[in-house]
């Protein structure tokens, strides 16, 4: 597979399909991002399960612009976050291509943003959360809301509000974070209680609806606050309620900005 993989980048260099790839390459025992130009630099290239990091999260940014349109070595959930990134006009079909890795090592060539979503729908209609958060929900699900809220204040108070979490999601591209506006003041920016939570309450509900469950969030906080809890019991009522998956249809309307004259109002009290 790795051996494909890399002659494909190549291949999409050479013949201007793309004009960078992105993806991974090993840098000791980790597995770094990696900016390639130069088919000849794609021999580097790596794909396995130390491969956590969200590269979507690069297409937006400034520099790279001019390098459109970008090959992005791609798993699953980060397919999605494309889907989701179009939908929400970030990013455009053409901008795109994707090396399109499994979930279990296998490698489904180059495609084009149409073709992805199609895998998606065929091989991966549903990615179930790692066993560890699934095991969290179940052990939450159990607690009183008291309790709950306990766990929460426990967890976030081990947070330093380095947005390592913000850095690596795809979905959080505002040009300034309400957490960041001081006129007015929205949120602490200290790393306090009321800070901490409201800074992370937020950050989840704005990932409702359009949180591909990929796991960067989590593996980029250096506390080990388990992030991915809330993004897939959000993700669960989401889907529950609106009947959303994420990533599913480019041409979707977002859950968040979107609404329709028959939503229930039963909310309201």
């Amino acid at each position: 597979m790795t051996a494909t993989l890399c002659a494909d980048a190549a291949a999409v260099l050479a013949d201007g399909r793309a004009k960078m790839v992105i993806g991974f390459r090993t840098l000791g025992d980790r597995r770094k991002p990696v900016f390639i130009t130069d088919g000849k630099m794609a021999e580097m290239l790596v794909s396995d399960a130390e491969c956590r990091q969200n590269l979507a999260a690069y297409l937006r940014k400034g520099e790279l612009k001019r390098f459109r349109p970008i090959a992005l070595v791609a798993r699953p959930a980060v397919m999605r976050s494309l889907v989701v990134l179009a939908a929400e006009t970030q990013i455009k079909p053409a901008d795109v291509l994707v090396l399109a890795v499994g979930e279990n090592g296998e490698y489904h060539g180059v495609l084009d943003l149409a073709g992805a979503t199609a895998l998606l729908k065929e091989k991966y209609p549903k990615l179930m959360p790692p066993e560890e958060t699934l095991k969290l929900l179940q052990e939450l699900a159990a607690m009183t809301p008291e309790e709950r809220a306990e766990f929460w204040k426990a967890e976030f108070a081990k947070c330093t509000r380095c947005y390592a979490c913000r850095a690596a999601c795809p979905g959080c591209y505002c040009t300034r974070c309400i957490v960041e506006k001081n006129v007015p003041q929205w949120v602490s920016a200290a790393a306090d209680q009321h800070g901490n939570y409201a800074w992370q309450v937020i950050r989840a509900f704005h990932q409702a609806g359009r949180c591909t469950l990929c796991g960067a969030c989590e593996a980029a906080c250096p506390q080990g606050i388990p992030l991915m809890a809330l993004n897939v019991r959000i993700a669960e009522d989401v889907a529950e309620e609106f009947g959303v998956r994420p990533g599913e249809d480019p041409e979707a309307k977002p859950v968040i900005g979107s609404w329709s004259a028959d939503d229930e109002e039963d909310f309201i009290r």
